[in-house]
């Protein structure tokens, strides 16, 4: 099927094939669709430092690089990409959410000690490119039992607070194969684990 010029599924095949600046008319199409359903999820939101369009930004500007590097190889036509904005928009959010709670969980009152240097441990680049490399050597782990990704988006939603019922949603999949594919995502990181 030949593709139009203006058309997603053109900038999107640009974008796979590692055109960056096919990103800029997908942002010009999505960008105000994506923007309002992140206002709609921050509804609420405290931190008026952040808003609805700096957290899209953020996600698409992550969906592109994935895109580009052949994360999502199996991303062909617009209603799959809208579908993984729209999860990653959505996610976005939430992160900021899990962000914001977690800070509120971590403020010590004056009352409380703690010694200074293992905050200031926990703090360092180092420390948290530890975390990061634990946290994608995990998701490779998963990558190397399912080549699909499957497992890793599963965890991603699971570990962004979502239930198996949610999860099933939005990747239009079972509630019992979620279930399944969480026990097997939990028995290879305790494979690790116990290494």
């Amino acid at each position: 099927m030949q593709q139009e010029p203006g058309s997603i599924t053109h900038w999107l095949s640009k974008l796979q094939a590692g055109q960056a600046q096919a990103a800029e008319p997908i942002w010009k199409r999505y960008q105000a669709k994506l923007v309002s359903i992140a206002r709609q999820q921050l509804d609420e939101n405290p931190d008026c430092s952040v808003d609805g369009e700096d957290l899209v930004q953020s996600s698409f500007g992550n969906v592109c690089l994935a895109v580009q590097n052949g994360k999502y190889p199996d991303i062909d036509n617009r209603e799959d990409l809208w579908g993984l904005l729209y999860i990653a928009t959505v996610n976005r959010v939430r992160e900021h959410y899990r962000e914001r709670r977690a800070l509120k969980r971590f403020h010590i009152s004056s009352s409380q000690a703690i010694d200074p240097s293992i905050l200031a441990d926990l703090q360092t680049p180092f420390a948290e490119a530890q975390a990061a490399d634990l946290i994608e050597y995990l998701l490779s782990r998963l990558d190397l039992e399912d080549p699909s990704h499957l497992l890793r988006q599963i965890a991603l939603l699971y570990l962004d607070d979502h239930s198996a019922s949610s999860i099933a949603k939005l990747l239009h999949k079972r509630k019992t194969n979620i279930l399944i594919s969480l026990r097997l995502i939990r028995s290879i990181w305790q494979e690790h684990e116990d290494a």
